[in-house]
């Protein structure tokens, strides 16, 4: 695995790569992004081998990729970048010029710098134009105490797509959960303050148990007179948003999950009836 990276880009992910690959005991480099392409160029001469990380915004991948193949990258430089959306295509004109190109995406999020621990045990989504590159971005998130997975271009869609429902929508659940206790009289503060354990208990729970049978509540249990109260609960709630449409949804998703795990099928049919969306979210 080679020891020498040079890190375009100064943002959070950057910063946070740039220390862990020095915490692994690697060689790392932290540069400007999208205007470090002259500093880029000198490093490279003073580190002829050095891997070339773009930790630049994905809208930037393309035109940084395009800088750099016009601007003397040597043949044979390997240039990877660490979007999650994007495949190897934006690092096209980089291929074109001879460079080795990958993805080697942390399946993180990166709300602010974060220490070393951060990629440990977490998934990578790499790719690379060569079996070589790729078996190297592998033993590279290896060596960050993570794992890897090879994630093709057209695969890349519904993984970003995976990632971004678990991580963004969580803080839109909790929003949603806040909702219904503000609804009760209470702050939103209050609320999040309550919600977040639970919510850890949970996250926790799906890792002890999987799916289906992290499922827990009242329509794992089956229970419809429960889920007709919260529904009667949404309806009399003032300022309630989209709070029916997202139970509604979710709750569907929920029978389907129990039905996995084993609910009597006249109890799947009662709920499913029940829970059955008066609009969708988008209406």
């Amino acid at each position: 695995m080679n020891d020498r990276f040079l890190v375009l880009g100064r943002g959070r992910l950057g910063n946070s790569l740039h220390t862990a690959l020095l915490a692994a005991g690697l060689r790392s480099q932290l540069l400007p992004g999208r205007h470090g392409v002259a500093t880029l160029r000198q490093r490279l001469g003073e580190n002829p081998g050095a891997y070339v990380i773009l930790a630049v915004p994905d809208p930037a991948v393309q035109s940084v990729a395009s800088v750099l193949a016009t601007s003397g990258v040597r043949p044979g430089t390997t240039v990877i970048h660490l979007s999650g959306s994007l495949g190897l295509g934006p690092l096209d004109p980089l291929r074109t010029a001879g460079c080795a190109v990958g993805a080697f995406h942390p399946l993180q999020s990166f709300p602010e710098p974060r220490p070393p621990e951060a990629f440990r045990g977490s998934l990578f989504g790499i790719d690379a134009s060569s079996e070589a590159l790729l078996a190297e971005l592998d033993d590279l998130a290896t060596a960050l105490g993570g794992l890897s997975r090879r994630v093709r271009d057209e695969q890349r869609a519904l993984y970003h797509l995976a990632a971004s429902m678990v991580s963004s929508y969580m803080a839109c659940l909790a929003d949603q959960g806040a909702t219904a206790l503000r609804a009760a009289g209470w702050s939103r503060a209050e609320a999040l303050e309550a919600l977040i354990p639970l919510m850890t208990g949970a996250v926790d729970n799906l890792a002890a148990h999987g799916l289906p049978g992290a499922l827990i509540g009242p329509i794992r249990r089956g229970d419809p007179d429960t889920v007709q109260r919260h529904l009667a609960a949404i309806a009399t709630a003032s300022h309630g948003g989209h709070l029916d449409a997202v139970y509604r949804t979710l709750g569907m998703v929920a029978v389907d999950l129990a039905a996995e795990a084993g609910l009597d099928a006249g109890r799947v049919t009662e709920l499913a009836k029940l829970l059955r969306p008066a609009v969708s979210i988008a209406g």
